[in-house]
């Protein structure tokens, strides 16, 4: 027999679906081929410092640092029935050969293998590492199977990761918990990212805007500004007032017109970043909903290839491909009026699939973020309006990027007006390319350039008379707070302000976090308290200023945080070992314990987040075994500070069961914590219902099934 042990029951469930596994027991499935089971996340995880030693179990600043020999793993209480089943089935003797189906990536590989080692386990294992949930996709997987063995500097990567999020987090966290009595969380890569948000604050707060003055010249057809070798700015106005009498009502003369052809380059492909930065743009979604969102299209709906990926290119066998995807789409999308347009106008026109977008050399673990074959069944699916609109940009960007560039004629004019000079800028598009493609599917978007057409015939020697010369009064703005989607961005590049694409791309390797977790940690800060949302903006909370105040500069560095990150991926592609990674985090660790123990403490004073008043739990946590309480707007784990962290969450307007006119109760809530299935009335349209609700937890996100009496 071979067992097949996946990451949640979900994806076991389609596994089990297409390889006709089709016998239900407790905590597996089988038929007489295969056997397959399923972690729920995280079955083992690093022990807290207490099972080291009992005295840790009370915060002492004189006990730091905690550096364990070697460290240790504890069964996640919440889910150590499942632990136990996949163990005695690794362990079992009918079992011969394992096949690690847990997600294709870093932390996939690492959920497999505490279990696999903790377990005790020496039998053989095959990877099964597929882009895409799609029935082809996991019988062509499952027809090359690799050997685990392949990927086993990626689970000593994110080994790695896992133990320096230990030794920072749990060291710095009881420093500067104990020395400010007050519980405060400090982590690898949050608190960098938490300095970002609370330097550009800092720079918001000390700015001081300055006034400046401009002089324009209005030619009806154009708009053209006074400018010397300085540019366009001018300090004083009374200079400015002194440039604009002596050019108004007279004539002025074009002394340079020039006009070349310029392009813009088509988008690259999507990586999760670049899709959430978007998700932000253009919707406003957070970080952590487009990422839900991409991963439903992945799992549930099969119309999306895997989304936690840092590559925006595909490989060469999957040029042949192409073709057919986009007649895929022609066919079957319906969320644009002009798909069927935009894909004729890519094919007729021959798809160009070049280096831009076919680079072996630049995919990793996986390929970028695209449709599956599914989307030819897109029109018979209703999806969820996020799920929809996220569909909707992965759609449009596979199409972009094989149409023409975009090209456009820049105009460059300049008069003279007795010996002042002005300029003007005008821009014709020529050849829309991609950009018609993005402004079909997605609607246009705001347009950064304000140069416009210029349609007067003119040429160098031409006279004219200028309709007005005004002095415009402006002045200097701060820096912008930054958005989810900037900030992404800064995470990226550690900080680093690059706009251009291609840099972009080679500093990917020393960004604050990955793609998979960069949303976890935006989340992070907020739900502790230390950053908060304003409309699209991210702005620090006084805590949060507090806290980037106290810490040491090392902790708080993204650079550093960077350098680490880019030494995870080498130890991935075994370039460098594992152990002299953790080496230098324990030595870095021993300076910030060192610095802090020395240190005065500093006078600051940190609000309460929250009114601290008793209330009993309404039940306890299905995968931590916390308590669970209920807020304005949803019921959640207490755990959601502490570490290890628990997102349990059962929101209250649930669109799942908004849909079938259920409200969550607390009572429900209750009922369904202690038993996993509650009886619910629901009213919609007059029609009254009874159900079964039952409450499934894979790990990631509560779901639910209805079952009608």
């Amino acid at each position: 027999m071979k067992l097949i042990v996946t990451e949640k029951p979900s994806v076991a469930k389609d596994i089990a679906r297409v390889l006709n596994i089709n016998k239900s027991r407790d905590g597996y499935m089988e038929n007489s081929e295969y056997i397959i089971t399923w972690c729920v996340g995280h079955l083992i995880q690093l022990a807290y410092p207490e099972v080291y030693e009992p005295k840790y179990r009370v915060w002492n600043i004189n006990d730091l640092p905690i550096f364990p020999r070697q460290f240790k793993y504890m069964v996640n209480p919440s889910t150590a029935k499942q632990y136990e089943t996949v163990k005695s089935l690794m362990l079992s003797d009918i079992v011969e050969e394992i096949i690690c189906a847990t997600d294709a990536g870093r932390e996939g590989q690492l959920i497999f293998g505490y279990v696999y080692i903790n377990s005790g386990c020496g039998k053989t294992v095959k990877r099964l590492w597929i882009s895409s949930m799609t029935d082809e996709a996991i019988e062509e997987g499952f027809n090359n199977l690799k050997d685990n063995k392949e990927y086993f500097s990626l689970y000593q990567s994110a080994k790695a990761r896992s133990e320096a999020d230990w030794l920072v987090g749990i060291n710095a966290t009881r420093l500067f918990t104990v020395k400010y009595n007050r519980t405060l969380t400090i982590g690898r890569v949050q608190t960098p990212t938490l300095s970002l948000i609370v330097q550009r604050q800092k720079e918001i707060d000390n700015f001081v805007s300055q006034p400046f003055y401009e002089v324009a010249a209005d030619c009806e057809m154009f708009v053209a500004m006074w400018f010397n070798r300085n540019g366009t700015r001018i300090e004083e106005k009374e200079k400015a007032e002194q440039i604009a009498d002596r050019c108004r009502n007279k004539e002025a003369t074009v002394i340079k017109l020039k006009t070349k052809r310029a392009t813009v380059e088509r988008p690259l492909l999507y990586d999760l970043t670049e899709l959430q930065r978007d998700g932000n743009r253009r919707y406003g979604y957070s970080a952590e909903q487009t990422l839900d969102a991409a991963q439903n299209l992945y799992e549930k709906y099969k119309l999306a290839t895997y989304p936690r990926t840092d590559s925006r290119y595909l490989t060469k066998d999957m040029k042949s491909k192409i073709p057919g995807l986009l007649q895929n789409i022609r066919d079957g999308y319906r969320g644009s009026e002009g798909t069927e347009y935009c894909v004729d106008k890519v094919v007729k026109q021959k798809i160009n699939a070049d280096k831009r977008v076919i680079d072996d050399s630049k995919v990793t673990d996986h390929h970028a973020i695209i449709v599956t074959p599914n989307i030819r069944n897109a029109a018979g699916i209703k999806l969820p309006e996020r799920e929809e609109n996220i569909l909707k940009l992965i759609i449009a960007r596979f199409i972009c990027v094989f149409d023409r560039k975009q090209e456009y004629d820049q105009t460059d004019l300049e008069i003279q007006i007795e010996k002042d000079k002005f300029k003007a800028k005008g821009k014709k598009v020529v050849i829309p390319g991609w950009k018609e493609i993005e402004d079909i599917m997605l609607g246009k978007a705001k347009e950064e350039s304000d140069d416009k057409e210029i349609t007067i015939n003119l040429a160098e020697g031409d006279r004219l008379m200028p309709k007005e010369i005004k002095v415009l009064t402006k002045k200097t703005s701060p820096p912008k707070q930054y958005t989810e989607a900037t900030l992404l961005t800064a995470m990226e590049t550690a900080g680093k302000q690059i706009e251009d694409e291609k840099l972009r791309e080679e500093m990917k390797s020393i960004g604050l976090g990955t793609p998979a977790t960069r949303a976890g940690i935006i989340e992070k800060l907020i739900s502790v308290g230390y950053v908060k949302r304003n409309r699209k903006n991210l702005v620090p909370t006084q805590n949060g200023i507090q806290l980037i105040e106290i810490v040491p500069e090392k902790l708080k560095k993204p650079d550093l945080t960077g350098e680490w990150e880019s030494e995870l991926g080498k130890i991935a592609k075994k370039e460098v070992s594992s152990k002299y990674f953790i080496a230098d985090i324990k030595r870095y660790v021993a300076e910030i314990i060192k610095e802090g123990k020395m240190g005065s403490t500093k006078d600051v004073n940190f609000e309460q987040t929250e009114r601290k008043r008793k209330r009993e739990p309404i039940g306890k946590c299905p995968r931590c075994g916390r308590g669970v309480f209920e807020s304005k707007k949803s019921f959640f784990c207490e755990g959601y500070k502490n570490f290890p962290s628990c997102k349990f969450t059962l929101w209250k307007e649930d669109r799942l069961l908004h849909d079938k006119g259920i409200e969550l109760t607390k009572e429900m809530v209750s009922e369904l914590l202690k038993n996993r299935q509650a009886e619910v009335f629901a009213e919609i349209n007059d029609r009254k219902s009874k159900y079964i609700l039952k409450l499934m937890d894979d790990g990631y996100k509560p779901e639910y099934l209805f079952e009608e009496k």
